[in-house]
This record gives C-alpha cells, structure tokens and sequence, in this order.
C-alpha cells in the first residue's frame, strides 16, 4: 500500500540529487523530465497492480480506499516535484 510514496521518495530524490550536480543546467531539467515520465509509468503500474488485487478480493475496503488515496497523492507529489524544471528553465 505504499508503494506509491515510494515512488514519489525515489523520484523526489533523484531530481534533487540532479539539481544538486547540475545546479542551474539544462541537464539537471532534463533529467527531471525523464524522472518524472518514469515515476508517471511506475505509477501507471501500480495503478493497474491495485486493481489486479481489487478484482482478485486481497485489497478490499479501508485498504483499497486508502491505496488508491496514496496513488492520487503520491501522483500530485511526483507532478509538484517536477515543476520547478519547467518554471525556472533558462
């Protein structure tokens, strides 16, 4: 169930680790980019594993609302994380 904010953990970190080698680069945006579309995949199939699970009865009720709530947050995190590489291009 927390899978997703696992992903958000190691995009969030891989970002920051670019912008800390990079600072004020283009690579460091790019990077960013890349991150974020395979954070947005990772996502995607954690999306479709919970359903999976959903279907198959070993996620139900609490645990299923609350995974589907950590996707959704998680998501926004992942998209607010990559903002600053499309704000503050040169």
């Amino acid at each position: 169930m927390l899978t997703a904010f696992l992903i958000w953990f190691g995009h969030f970190m891989l970002c920051w680790a670019a912008v800390e080698i990079w600072p004020g680069q283009d690579r460091a945006n790019h990077l960013a980019w890349a991150f974020t579309a395979l954070a947005l995949l990772a996502m995607g199939r954690h999306v479709r594993q919970v359903a999976r699970l959903a279907q198959q009865g070993e996620v139900l009720g609490f645990g299923h609302r609350f995974a589907q709530g950590a996707i959704a947050i998680a998501t926004v995190a992942v998209l607010f994380t990559a903002l600053p590489s499309v704000v503050f291009m040169e």
